[in-house]
């Protein structure tokens, strides 16, 4: 190792040290870093959407001439090119990411849900590169998914990594992966609002000032340099002016919420129904993503509009200038496409083919409604904008985001009403088949806490094994009656857990179970303990969460709850009191206020 290494280490910890007093007191460095954090997302979601052009330019016309020019210009056409270029795609990002950067989970939204919740900062940096290139060949070469979930992680990632850097606090951590996050967002749809409820909504699901300041502040600062680089009314998608024909037509947008509020719910199964098929599969991992390139090939053959993000297409539909049959056709192939993509391992997101799907339910919808009838002068396209935010609620359950983009997007006032009943519609219906949204489902997948309460997400972070006494007293199933007497005079517990020789929890025995024997002096020698415990008492696991043994004592009326390794083999393992687990619920939110601060 050379002399220059060991001085620029010192140079690095010197500066980080430097930063670190400045940014730790108050507020004023979490603002600064929030600003930094956005700017940074804003300039990767620029890069990022060049990028994917780029893949897509030179796939399409360099690659495509190079082939015909080794092959025969007449062996390969066109369109069949076009159709295995997905699988060229993902078959490059399998072998990158898979066996060079060793990278093998796809970075999305419900990752940094998980991130922030769990242990802000986490996420290896190797991901950030690694996301931008993958992601990329996937979407550039026609893979069905959208780019607004990989810039969402580059964000979160840059945000987690460097407050992991700085040494601040997980608090301040998870605020800043919520910063990066917003402004991929903000940037993306040059849609400030609808960043900021986006990180506030899901991956943060926090509406505190302390969390809304920052995030404010770095979708801003990620607006501002995507406008500074694309240019004043930058944004990759375009809407047309959005326009009603009639206060009373509000009232058919409840029809269109009830169709989103169904096939939201489908998406979501679907694209998991594909990502279990390929996972079972004996395909070599390395494989499966070009496999799944090919089968979006096929699709495409018949429908080439589902490749990609599907702006173009999202555009003509927002006109109005798509025909019923086509519209129909893909909301069921954009589903089946994306599902394929993501589900095979492609990397890539499914915020934009969400769109896109609802893009195309409200114009078949509005189109449907402009047949029966005719003479009311009603807009596919107004149905489709309405579409794409009641199928994003619906799907994500995301109205407050989905309003506020469906309003930055248009610009119209005029748009809110009907995307409000639509939203308010779609929810209780997407409910009755999906009980949470997709990604707070996936982030249950995940071992993380998918509760939409901040409370419920911070007790569901603290497991049982952390709080409970494992000193404590117990009886042997064989105890007498004399002994259980006298074990209970000379101890402080509520409840007696019960075991068996091996260890097992038999019951627990309570006064309430003692009470009909006290004044039965005659059986103290025939009783024993495992003829008065009650063998069908409530009991946690080491794996529960503090949220789930606060919902059992307000079940129970037990001021004590055993707790077992597992419910298979009930190895006895301590005690959790009420007590205990109100007081850790009491340290968790002073904590969190103090860091709010």
């Amino acid at each position: 190792m050379s002399a220059v290494e060991p001085s620029r280490g010192a140079h690095l910890g010197a500066l980080k040290d430097r930063l670190y007093r400045v940014l730790l007191p108050g507020s004023t460095g979490i603002h600064i870093l929030a600003v930094l954090v956005g700017s940074i997302s804003g300039l990767l979601s620029v890069l990022f959407w060049h990028a994917i052009n780029l893949v897509h330019t030179l796939g399409d016309e360099r690659a495509l001439a190079w082939v015909q020019h080794q092959l025969g210009a007449s062996w390969v056409p066109g369109r069949l090119w076009i159709a295995l270029f997905p699988a060229v795609g993902a078959l490059l990002m399998g072998f990158l990411t898979l066996r060079i950067a060793r990278t093998p989970s796809n970075p999305g939204v419900p990752t940094m849900m998980l991130d922030a919740r769990i242990r802000p900062g986490s996420i290896p940096l190797r991901y950030l590169p690694m996301t931008f290139v993958a992601a990329a060949l996937v979407i550039g070469s026609g893979g069905s998914a959208g780019r607004e979930a990989p810039v969402v992680a580059m964000g979160g990632i840059i945000g987690g990594r460097l407050g992991r850097w700085l040494g601040l606090s997980a608090r301040r951590r998870q605020i800043l992966i919520g910063c990066g996050t917003g402004a991929a967002i903000a940037a993306a749809f040059n849609a400030p609002l609808a960043g900021v409820f986006f990180a506030l909504e899901l991956i943060l699901g926090d509406y505190t000032a302390g969390t809304m300041s920052p995030v404010v502040l770095a979708s801003v600062a990620g607006t501002v340099v995507c406008r500074a680089l694309e240019g004043v009314g930058a944004s990759h998608f375009r809407v047309p002016p959005y326009h009603i024909g009639g206060w009373l037509e509000i009232v058919l947008y409840v029809g269109l919420g009830l169709a989103a509020g169904l096939v939201g719910p489908l998406f979501a199964r679907t694209e998991r129904a594909l990502h279990t098929m390929f996972a079972n599969s004996s395909l070599p991992p390395v494989l499966r993503p070009a496999i799944g390139g090919l089968a979006v090939g096929a699709v495409a053959l018949v429908l080439p509009q589902v490749m990609g993000n599907g702006y173009e297409h999202m555009e003509v539909a927002l006109r109005g200038d798509m025909v019923l049959i086509v519209l129909v056709a893909l909301v069921f192939g954009k589903v089946l496409a994306t599902s394929i993509t993501l589900g095979s391992g492609g990397w890539g997101g499914d915020f934009a083919p969400l769109l896109f799907v609802g893009a195309m339910l409200g114009g078949a919808y509005g189109a449907g409604l402009d047949y029966l009838l005719p003479n009311h002068g009603l807009s596919s396209g107004a149905y489709a904008m309405v579409g794409m935010g009641a199928l994003l609620t619906a799907t994500l359950r995301c109205p407050v985001t989905a309003i506020l983009l469906l309003f930055e997007l248009t610009g119209s006032y005029q748009v809110i009403l009907p995307i409000m009943t639509s939203c308010a519609v779609a929810i209780p219906v997407s409910r009755i088949l999906l009980r949470r949204g997709m990604y707070h489902g996936k982030l249950e997948e995940m071992g993380g806490p998918a509760g939409e309460h901040p409370e419920t997400r911070l007790l569901a972070g603290v497991k049982v094994a952390t709080l409970m006494r494992p000193q404590a007293v117990t009886l042997a199933a064989a105890a007498p009656y004399r002994e259980i007497l006298r074990v209970i005079a000379t101890s402080d517990q509520l409840v007696f857990p019960v075991v068996g020789e091996s260890g097992g929890l038999l019951g627990a025995l309570t006064f309430r179970e003692l009470r009909g024997h006290l004044d039965a002096v005659e059986l103290a020698d025939l009783v024993v303990a495992a003829d008065v415990a009650s063998e069908d008492v409530a009991v946690l696991t080491l794996s529960d969460s503090l949220e789930h043994a606060l919902q059992l004592f307000a079940a129970e009326e037990l001021e004590e709850l055993p707790v077992v390794e597992d419910l298979p083999g009930k190895q006895f393992a301590g005690i959790l009191t009420r007590r205990q687990a109100l007081a850790a619920r009491a340290r968790l939110l002073a904590e969190w206020e103090i860091e709010d601060r």
